[in-house]
């Protein structure tokens, strides 16, 4: 599996977390730099727009911390 499917794959396994309490955003830049620390090749504004993506695809609320 490559470092791509990998992260893919932990972002939907957060997501899936995340669809269990809809009504809750998450912070995504959080959740990023989390990710981050394991999956380094990536930046953390990578992980962020692949978690925005997930997180829109699912219609899950979110915190964009993303100007800040």
């Amino acid at each position: 599996m490559t470092e791509t499917e990998e992260l893919t794959r932990e972002i939907g396994l957060l997501a899936d977390r995340a669809e269990s309490n809809p009504e809750t955003g998450v912070d995504i830049k959080a959740l990023a730099v989390g990710l981050w620390a394991s999956f380094n090749e990536f930046s953390i504004e990578e992980i962020e727009d692949a978690l925005r993506d997930a997180w829109r695809m699912r219609g899950l609320a979110f915190n964009d911390n993303a100007g800040d």
